[in-house]
């Protein structure tokens, strides 16, 4: 019986190292399976024969033998069941832990020489934006106040890195630990940004619910709605005196496809115009608004023109989050827009490319007036 609880522990145990290491274990830490895992591992493995005890018990003896080989710890609280075993245990690292290399310090701007002391025990991903960031300070920036995405997409653009940075703009999105990135209010400061948090949710797109939520700027019959709020922001400070815009509304991404139908009980609004991301959602999003804007007899929702034209002229592409599209399906999606950028958008989807409605920032929106053509 001892060498068969030997055989039945070899075997578990190999086939725990194999749940392990498609988890992406690599071997230098402890690894908690919890043991439904155990069990079904077990079970790969064990094909009862006469004279074993209940398959519950032969597990217990086989946890109990690769304890004893110092290969897993067994976490002590029980699943309290009549043949108690561990709640989960956890394999034992098999690897020593490879040595961090520190890669050379850059040369700090002075309103960065703090990190010079978190810089050996930060992450890459916290390195890698320190760099970008210093690196945007020392050349002098522009320094207008901008939404934060706006900021991030200029500093993170120019490494040229889509590897690590495959959306740019949403680079310091969930950045929160470190001496910079752990206080949001320095991080506005030094980028020299303003945060535009997303607006509450509503079923009712014009009610204000949150200052932020959405604007009324005049008595105009247009709704312009933009997909990201970050633009959203820049675009409601850069309006000219003159215009025939009623509200700005920012779309909530997808939620537009839907929401639209909460203009029905709008009377004032007679045109809707939408501005988003050229990428697969960006234009997915206006071509089903404007479907069910049509089943419910609602004014068509329609292209910013000339904010497109300044998107196409000004926006980088990048590579998109979604897969290609197939060029059926892109000739669809973008005979939405304007037809002299058919071709263009539909070469970006078809590459499996993006360009973000932030390039047209709120430094761009003050400089130029061509985009005041779709205010009208």
């Amino acid at each position: 019986m001892a060498k068969r609880t030997d055989q039945l522990a070899e075997a578990l145990y190999d086939k725990l190292r194999e749940w392990a290491t498609a988890k992406r274990w690599r071997g230098t830490t402890l690894k908690e399976v919890p043991i439904d895992e155990v069990r079904r591992c077990f079970h790969a493995v064990y094909q009862r024969r006469e004279g074993d005890d209940a398959a519950t018990a032969m597990l217990r003896a086989s946890l109990s033998v690769l304890a004893e080989r110092a290969q897993i710890v067994p976490v002590r609280a029980t699943d309290s069941e009549r043949i108690a075993l561990p709640q989960k245990v956890k394999l034992v690292p098999v690897a020593p832990k490879t040595r961090r290399i520190v890669p050379p310090m850059p040369r700090w701007h002075p309103q960065m020489y703090d990190l010079e002391d978190a810089w050996p025990t930060a992450t890459d991903k916290q390195r890698v934006r320190y760099e970008a960031i210093n690196r945007w300070l020392l050349s002098n920036p522009d320094t207008t106040l901008v939404p934060l995405r706006e900021r991030a997409l200029e500093i993170f653009s120019a490494s040229g890195d889509e590897e690590g940075f495959p959306s740019p703009e949403k680079a310091l999105d969930g950045m929160r630990d470190g001496p910079l990135f752990g206080d949001q209010e320095r991080l506005l400061r030094l980028l020299h940004a303003v945060a535009t948090p997303p607006p509450l949710l509503s079923k009712r797109v014009l009610t204000k619910v949150a200052a932020n939520h959405w604007t009324h700027v005049g008595d105009g019959d247009l709704l312009l709605v933009v997909e990201n709020s970050a633009t959203w922001w820049s675009i409601v400070k850069a309006l000219p005196a003159s215009h025939n815009v009623g509200h700005v509304a920012w779309g909530l991404g997808a939620s537009f496809m839907a929401s639209v139908r909460s203009i029905a009980d709008n009377h004032e609004i007679r045109r809707i115009r939408y501005f988003g991301d050229v990428d697969l959602s960006g234009l997915r999003i206006p071509d089903s608004a404007q479907r069910t804007a049509c089943a419910a007899g609602l004014p068509q929702v329609r292209p910013a023109v000339r904010l497109y034209a300044e998107l196409f002229a000004t926006g980088r592409s990048w590579r998109a989050g979604d897969n290609a599209v197939e060029e059926g399906r892109a000739r669809s999606l973008v005979g939405w827009l304007p037809e002299e950028h058919h071709d263009a958008a539909a070469r970006l989807l078809v590459e499996g490319r993006r360009i973000a409605q932030e390039w047209v920032g709120y430094r761009h929106l003050v400089r130029t007036r061509t985009w005041h053509t779709d205010l009208l």
